[in-house]
């Protein structure tokens, strides 16, 4: 899929339209959406020859040879494929098992971020990653991991050297740099700012992660050269981007739905070219259900947008945002991805043509995904030895003591609350009577059991307890649990299995679903994930959580990405003093 053109496809697409050859494939009779005017325009069609349009208009009759293949549109609309300009697909299922659910929906491309895979197995496992994702029938771009790890002193993940990140920038499919929190690019962190010196030498972009910026501190951080957000949650935070000449993402996915929130943006007399719709990530229950992009394109025109400037959002203003000339839009010279679509408010897709094949009818695939072979080490990436209950006393001299708690606000947000919790033989306790959790959080790439322990009000379980690899952003393995015993048989279970998500009722394991490539990623079908997934959330439930998506929450506790408090396997971090403290405070 090069998106370069040699002198003889120059040549061909001529002698096409110039009726001296024959087109490969004509999509006629349809109703054209073009996304360059805005327009609609009936009775059109489209000629392919090889992998790119070579006219769009009425008159193709003379383009049709004998070994032509004709899609009747039948008047339904023909518009560019689909493009994710945002998401994470390097966590919990196979680039081969996200393609299977998107693609026949309409996804043709999508830009994904790669600090899971690379802070949970290095520059190998991202390598690895990539030529997954290139051996699909589908278009992937590449964000270079920013930070591996977010804060290198106060916890820990696989080693990412900066000759790795220039060996990336070097790459065509990597178009640029992943979201770099605002905070330490304004800290004038030294790793951030030598890696957006060197992307923007190179013509690469620079993602943000602008949760929290505003005025100066926005100014600043677009200043540095950080040219897009995906964290507006108000129609003012979205403005306010815009007029900095910043590209602003619409997020609507499994993580946060922001599109209601600031669709009134779209009254705004203003130029939208610079917007687009994005997943940020999908959980594999959505993909099964709804697909990708082309759910977005429908939520956004319920809420009252125009559905051409839908297409748009969706299609030529990501590809521009990207660079990449020749996707986006149906015009002679680009790259052939096509859909014909059968209106503009469900946006089901009838055909499905990439690269100038036909890869999808009617929901199902027509070419076979890819897979790409990766080492057994991989397999082999939570090193921690066997644990016991001992492991994780929190040794106090005192009857009771009071304990800096991690408190959790919503699904990704925390802070810290002080609670006076009771010690048995000198060890302190959970008190899931208050809803506090002992909880620990383990280098998963250590034989010593480097780890640290703390407590934490939110998860709601009575009994049994948890454990999972999938934290963000180290990936490292994180327990937590009603008694220490529970937290133990979690963490040695999520041991055998290599990785993964754990739920235990006492010694029953009552849910689990196993992440063994790197602690992330599962080899199991799309619809083998989201039924564990569910089957975790349901068990968290019966063990008292009154969480709705406790799958969610408990992968962000670690996540020193947002504020304020987070435990580490270094121990307990504060992101406003930038310090680690003291769990016990008296």
């Amino acid at each position: 899929m090069d998106s370069g053109m040699d002198l003889g496809a120059i040549e061909g697409l001529i002698d096409v339209v110039m009726g001296r050859e024959s087109v490969d494939l004509v999509v006629r009779n349809g109703k054209l959406v073009n996304v360059y005017t805005g327009e609609i325009l009936n009775g059109q069609s489209v000629a392919v020859k090889k992998n790119r349009i070579a006219y769009v208009g009425e008159e193709i009759e003379t383009m049709i040879g004998d070994k032509t293949r004709v899609i009747d549109a039948a008047g339904q609309y023909i518009t560019p494929g689909f493009i994710d300009g945002h998401n994470h697909v390097d966590v919990v299922c196979r680039c081969s098992e996200f393609v299977r659910c998107v693609l026949p929906r309409g996804t043709t491309t999508v830009v994904t971020e790669t600090s899971a895979i690379t802070n949970a197995l290095g520059l190998d496992g991202l390598n690895w990653f990539i030529a997954d994702a290139r051996c699909q029938p589908m278009r992937f771009y590449f964000l270079a991991p920013p930070l591996v790890p977010p804060y290198p002193g106060f916890e820990t993940s696989r080693d990412f050297r900066f000759e790795d990140f220039q060996e990336l920038m070097g790459m065509d499919c990597v178009v640029g740099v992943g979201e770099t929190y605002w905070p330490r690019v304004l800290e004038k962190d030294r790793r951030v700012l030598e890696q957006y010196a060197e992307a923007l030498r190179r013509s690469k972009v620079l993602d943000g992660h602008a949760a929290g910026a505003k005025r100066h501190k926005l100014q600043a951080y677009a200043a540095a050269g950080t040219s897009s957000c995906h964290e507006s949650v108000t129609s003012e935070e979205v403005l306010e981007k815009l007029r900095l000449g910043m590209y602003v993402m619409a997020r609507e996915g499994f993580i946060r739905q922001d599109l209601e929130a600031i669709c009134s943006i779209k009254d705004q007399p203003i130029d939208f070219r610079r917007m687009s719709l994005v997943s940020d990530t999908m959980s594999p229950r959505m993909m099964l259900e709804e697909g990708l992009v082309n759910t977005l394109a429908k939520k956004a025109v319920s809420l009252g947008l125009d559905p051409v400037r839908a297409l748009q959002m969706t299609s030529i203003n990501a590809a521009e945002r990207y660079g990449m000339r020749d996707l986006g839009g149906i015009a002679p010279g680009k790259l052939a991805d096509i859909l014909v679509i059968k209106d503009l408010r469900e946006f089901d897709c009838t055909w499905v043509v990439l690269d100038g094949e036909v890869v999808a009818h009617e929901g199902g695939l027509t070419k076979d995904v890819g897979s790409a072979p990766y080492s057994n080490e991989f397999c082999e990436s939570i090193k921690i030895p066997s644990v016991h209950m001992e492991d994780f006393r929190v040794l106090a001299s005192e009857l009771k003591v009071k304990v800096q708690v991690v408190r959790t606000l919503n699904e990704t947000i925390t802070d810290g609350i002080i609670e006076e919790l009771r010690t048995i033989e000198g060890n302190v306790v959970s008190d899931p009577g208050r809803d506090i959790l002992k909880m620990a959080v383990i280098n998963k790439g250590s034989e010593t059991l480097e780890r640290s322990l703390g407590f934490v009000q939110g998860i709601g379980l009575k009994r049994g307890g948890l454990a999972t690899s999938l934290i963000w952003d180290t990936y490292n393995v994180l327990g937590l649990g009603v008694s220490d015993e529970d937290i133990a048989r979690a963490i040695n279970r999520l041991g055998e299995i290599q990785g993964g998500v754990v739920v235990i009722d006492g010694e029953k394991i009552i849910a689990e679903l196993a992440l063994p490539i790197g602690g992330v990623i599962s080899d199991l079908s799309m619809e083998g994930i989201a039924q564990k997934i569910d089957q975790i959330d349901e068990a968290c439930r019966k063990l008292g959580s009154s969480l709705v998506r406790p799958y969610l929450t408990v992968q962000t506790l670690a996540f020193t990405g947002l504020p304020f408090l987070r435990l580490t396997d270094k121990g307990l971090f504060d992101l406003r003093k930038k310090q680690l403290v003291d769990v016990i405070i008296s």
